[in-house]
């Protein structure tokens, strides 16, 4: 199993863009109308657990927030490899992001600095995934390139045109496996101005029918389970 978890996906986004390869053969939207607000780490510490744990996870300290293993899907599997997932593996470096952002808005550094301290955590990202394709039972990637660069750049369509090609061509290239692929987001994203700020609806993607109605991003750890 593999799976693309790809931070503030959106569904209007991807079809505005044409990214057959992220609708893959059955995509719609997820329903997080269930949570009080759009967090990050919340939402994919749900999606790992199969339960809404926003009571669990303060905002203070939240990116501090580490699951254990025994709670979430990964233990339906003999193998796994998590890659840099909120609340699970998240590597450092995504500190930094957050300090630069704060810093634009503070007028201590450019939008072109910032884009490339994510560009980098991206391409490191997408080496690892792209060399441990084919390697574990079950391998999950998250990519938070169409978040991040979307928070201060989401009303610039040509560059969120540049994101979502990448992120298509990752999963092109995902693609060639033929292992259950599932396509996954946390949230979407709406535009305020300029900037991006997070949507209410998800977004999943499966190379297989499941038949889905908007589903709650809870509901994948049971689909999961049946699936592996």
């Amino acid at each position: 199993m593999i799976i693309l978890a790809l931070d503030a996906l959106d569904k209007n986004m991807v079809e505005r863009f044409n990214c057959k390869n992220l609708m893959q053969l059955e995509y719609e939207k997820t329903n997080i109308s269930d949570f009080k607000l759009e967090r990050t780490v919340v939402l994919w510490a749900s999606f790992l657990t199969g339960r809404n744990m926003e009571e669990k996870i303060p905002i203070k300290g939240q990116w501090n927030f580490k699951l254990k293993e025994s709670g979430t899907f990964f233990t339906f599997f003999d193998s796994y490899k998590a890659i840099d997932v909120p609340a699970f593996s998240l590597k450092n470096n995504h500190a930094m992001e957050r300090k630069l952002l704060k810093n634009y808005f503070e007028d201590k550094c450019n939008v072109e600095e910032y884009d490339e301290i994510v560009w980098n955590n991206h391409e490191e990202n997408k080496k690892e995934f792209l060399e441990n394709l084919e390697k574990f039972e079950c391998l999950m990637g998250y990519f938070n390139l169409a978040d991040a660069i979307g928070h201060l750049s989401f009303g610039d369509i040509d560059k969120m045109k540049g994101i979502y090609s990448e992120l298509d061509e990752i999963a092109k290239i995902t693609r060639k496996s033929d292992e259950f692929i599932l396509i996954i987001s946390d949230h979407g994203m709406k535009a305020v101005g300029r900037f991006g700020d997070h949507s209410r609806n998800g977004f999943y993607s499966s190379n297989k029918k499941l038949n889905l109605n908007e589903p709650k991003i809870t509901d994948f750890h049971e689909i999961i389970k049946k699936l592996k």
